[in-house]
Parts: structure tokens; C-alpha cells; sequence
């Protein structure tokens, strides 16, 4: 997981490093910045000169303590230099900033928990994994196990053991298991 990994590590040269950060982040990143400038490529390119400013002035940086953090602040600063350059946006208020950092911090929330439950969810066992996921669809039991071709107490079962096993794997994030085990019922 991308989380483990240092900048340390990418400042050093490690090509293997950068691309797991890539590859962990780079989809959450582009949701958040298509968002704010509402155009696809547009989104692709901003988070596509962050990685290439960090690779390309990793030994400039004393230091980065959080990498998500780095990330995410950075497409934060270049959609709102691109609206600000674009010069579409009506005059910048002070109340437009609030609520466009108001937005920005809630869209961010958003996709970090859709990444963490996501990559909790696929690191869950095949069979569990896909009944997780057809939860989160809205299927009830007995639909899942007519798809899955197994019976709804197989399903019933799975599904105990996979939430379980998500309480372990999110147990520090605590305000996901909230809104995972509200919204589902056994």
C-alpha cells in the first residue's frame, strides 16, 4: 500500500516506489481535480504535473512527511491556479475561497475513504470480496447467492466474516466502519 511508502525512498531514485505511489493515488486524484475544473483532461494533466514536479524535484525537497497529504494539497493548489488562470470565475471573495476550500476538503474526504474501503474490500478473499461489493450495490442475500450460485446462508456467512475482517483491517479508521456498518444490515 502506497501508505507505506516513504519519500525517502522516492527521493532516492526508487522508480519502483513512485510507480506504486502512481498507481495507488493517480485515480483518486483525478476524480478530485475533474471536480474542481470539470473537464477530464484538464483533471489528467494537473495530477499528471504533480507526479512529474515530484519526481523531477524530489532532491529539491528537504523533506515530505505525508505523501497523500503532499499529493493531495498540490492538485488542490494547481486546479485553483488553473480556475484562477482560466479567468471564467467571476471575482474571487473571500466567501468563494471558504466555500471552494469547504468543497475541496469534502471531495477529499470522499475520495480518500472510497480508496481506503476499496483497497480493504480487494484485499478481502475473491468469493467475500465480490459479495462485499454487491452489498454496497444493494443486493440483498438471496440475490446475491442466485449470481454467486451458493446458498443465502454461505452468503450470510461470508458476509459476517468479510465485515468482520473489514473492522480489523479499518479499525483506525473508525469514522468508515461507522458509515460501512450503518449502512449495512446481515
Amino acid at each position: 500500500m502506497a501508505d507505506t511508502i516513504s519519500f525517502e525512498s522516492i527521493r532516492n531514485g526508487d522508480i519502483k516506489a513512485f510507480e506504486t505511489l502512481f498507481k495507488e493515488f493517480y485515480p483518486s486524484m483525478c476524480a478530485i481535480a475533474i471536480r474542481f475544473v470539470s473537464d477530464k483532461d484538464v483533471a489528467q494533466d494537473i495530477v499528471q504535473e504533480v507526479f512529474i514536479k515530484l519526481w523531477e524535484k524530489r532532491t529539491s525537497y528537504e523533506e515530505i512527511p505525508n505523501l497523500k497529504t503532499f499529493l493531495y494539497v498540490s492538485i488542490k493548489n494547481l486546479c485553483f491556479n488553473y480556475l484562477r488562470d482560466k479567468k471564467e470565475t467571476i471575482d474571487y471573495t473571500n466567501q468563494e475561497v471558504i466555500n471552494r476550500e469547504y468543497h475541496f476538503k469534502n471531495r477529499l474526504i470522499e475520495e480518500e475513504t472510497y480508496r481506503i474501503v476499496s483497497h480493504a474490500i480487494d484485499s478481502l478473499p475473491p468469493q467475500s470480496s465480490k459479495i462485499i461489493k454487491m452489498c454496497l450495490e444493494g443486493k440483498q442475500n438471496k440475490e446475491i447467492a442466485e449470481i454467486l450460485g451458493i446458498s443465502v446462508n454461505s452468503v450470510k456467512t461470508l458476509k459476517y466474516n468479510a465485515l468482520s475482517t473489514l473492522k480489523e483491517v479499518l479499525k483506525d479508521h473508525f469514522y468508515i466502519l461507522i458509515i460501512l456498518l450503518l449502512g449495512e444490515k446481515i
